[in-house]
């Protein structure tokens, strides 16, 4: 390390990435301590009925989201990866990837919409918010392909100051909206969900703002029909695992919504509000660490990228089980008097998060380096471990559901850490070739 410091170029190397990623981290620490502040608002205000059902309507947002991508996302950033100094290229990339999005955002609402209404209906919303909550899920689906697929290309150009302003002024718009409502009793799971879409509309109009000047350098650029084939192979290569772990995603809500009572869902849906704090991983990684990785080619820089992601993973995870362990009511302070009780279940729900984090930092790896020739096998291996956790643990309790997260996650982990480092050693045979 020291010798390795001695030179100057090495050194100046590493006070610009520190600077850069400094001031990063304090923007996002800020996103994060916003979009915390909404959350917690909005766990803290809502009866548990209504939590219950913002809770349900989030989860759908998010499957939406994951199945309107179904791989499209990664695609743009393998092959971006190669051709992003071509402005040209990267214009007819993304424009391709745009098409192809609105397809399968198209197939998704309507799939998404259905499981919604019936979800909700069997939670106890009346027809009405139902109908409305689930008009909000399907509300955003353009912008927030859009923004998904613009956004590659900012970060493949380290934008920092796009990428920064991009995360930061929507944070700030729907903190702004809920604190709001909140002061003048107007919070409600519509209200709340109508925050959320403001603030992708918003998000998207600074992001096509941002990239567009890019891309228009060249007004009818060629090789569209070429990436739509190259990226539909990475899709379907990718579709099965994408919308089985889209679905995974959702699965203990459905679970503990099918199982159990309204007021599970809400305690369920209230401790997983806790994830944000790992949420602070979501912006370096994004648009620093997968961009880098996809475009390194140093063995060796993969490995040391590898260690360093889950080295820092696992510290920060031991840090966060050990506060809560310790100091739990701090944390159950946060979501308010109607979850106080949830001790056990914190500690329990908490440790299911940071392994299934784990889990999905390395496969975000995976699918970066395109590392996916035998990634189906995630299905049979994941079925078969919930299996056999679901005779384990009793699916109508938080504690239960939280169980089967942490039984299932960890053999998930696994199979992620044996892909990456397959992919690690032996590339060509992992690769989508």
């Amino acid at each position: 390390m020291i010798s390795w410091l001695s030179h100057r170029r090495n050194r100046s190397r590493l006070f610009r990435w520190s600077t850069i990623l400094s001031g990063f981290a304090v923007v996002q620490l800020l996103v994060q301590a916003l979009n915390a502040v909404s959350g917690f608002l909005v766990v803290r205000t809502l009866e548990k009925p209504d939590y219950a059902w913002f809770t349900i309507a989030s989860g759908m947002s998010a499957t939406l989201a994951i199945l309107s991508d179904s791989g499209v996302g990664i695609a743009v950033t393998s092959i971006g990866g190669t051709i992003w100094q071509d402005n040209a290229s990267m214009k007819a990339l993304v424009q391709a990837a745009m098409r192809m999005r609105l397809k399968l955002a198209a197939i998704a609402s309507v799939v998404v919409a259905g499981i919604s209404l019936w979800l909700l209906l069997s939670n106890g919303a009346g027809f009405v918010s139902a109908l409305g909550l689930t008009i909000l899920v399907l509300a955003p689906i353009w912008q927030i392909s859009s923004t998904a697929v613009l956004n590659v290309v900012n970060r493949l150009h380290t934008r920092t100051r796009q990428l920064q302003v991009a995360d930061l002024v929507p944070a700030v718009v729907r903190a702004s909206l809920t604190g709001a409502l909140v002061l003048l009793g107007g919070l409600s799971p519509l209200t709340a969900m109508a925050a959320v879409l403001a603030a992708h509309i918003l998000q998207y109009s600074i992001v096509r703002r941002q990239v567009l000047p890019l891309l228009d350098v060249v007004p009818y650029p060629g090789g569209i029909e070429a990436y739509t084939a190259r990226i539909w192979k990475m899709v379907l290569q990718l579709m099965p695992s994408s919308t089985f772990w889209c679905l995974q995603g959702q699965l203990t809500t459905w679970l503990i919504s099918v199982f159990a009572t309204t007021s599970e869902v809400a305690d369920l849906g209230a401790l997983n509000r806790l994830s944000i704090v790992y949420a602070v991983f979501g912006g370096p990684l994004g648009q620093y660490i997968l961009p880098a990785f996809a475009r390194t080619e140093n063995r060796r820089r993969l490995w040391l990228m590898t260690l360093a992601l889950l080295a820092g993973t696992f510290f920060f995870s031991g840090l966060l089980l050990t506060a809560a362990w310790l100091k739990g009511d701090w944390f159950l302070w946060l979501l308010g008097a109607r979850y106080a009780h949830l001790h056990q279940e914190l500690l329990l729900v908490l440790t299911g998060i940071a392994i299934s984090t784990l889990s999905g930092i390395v496969w975000a790896l995976n699918n970066t380096r395109a590392w996916i020739r035998r990634i189906w096998l995630t299905i049979p291996v994941t079925l078969i471990s919930q299996a056999a956790a679901a005779f384990l643990f009793d699916l109508s309790t938080v504690k239960g559901v939280a169980g089967f997260i942490i039984a299932t996650g960890a053999v998930q982990c696994c199979h992620a850490l044996i892909v990456c480092c397959l992919g690690l050693v032996y590339p060509k045979s992992v690769h989508a070739g």
